[in-house]
């Protein structure tokens, strides 16, 4: 599930972003990928719409690293 979770978001921050997907790496934040909080609130939306699940915009932040989202989603889809 964690695979699915990664790929997926991969795949929203290069299409919705412009990420480089070569620079998508667990330990970057999403401010390093050039995520900012505005586009941040606009993440947690599409994760809410994509996933299914029900995220608060204070649980994810610019500073949380692409592993934390992975790990959020994942732990919300599990519940």
């Amino acid at each position: 599930m964690v695979s699915d979770v990664s790929g997926e978001l991969t795949e929203i921050l290069t299409t919705n972003f412009d990420v480089d997907s070569a620079d998508i790496d667990p330990e970057r934040t999403l401010d390093e990928l050039g995520v900012d909080s505005v586009a941040t609130i606009e993440l947690v939306d599409i994760l809410k719409e994509r996933f299914g699940i029900a995220v608060d915009e204070d649980e994810l932040t610019n500073k949380s690293t692409v592993g934390q989202v992975i790990s959020a989603v994942t732990a919300k889809r599990s519940a």
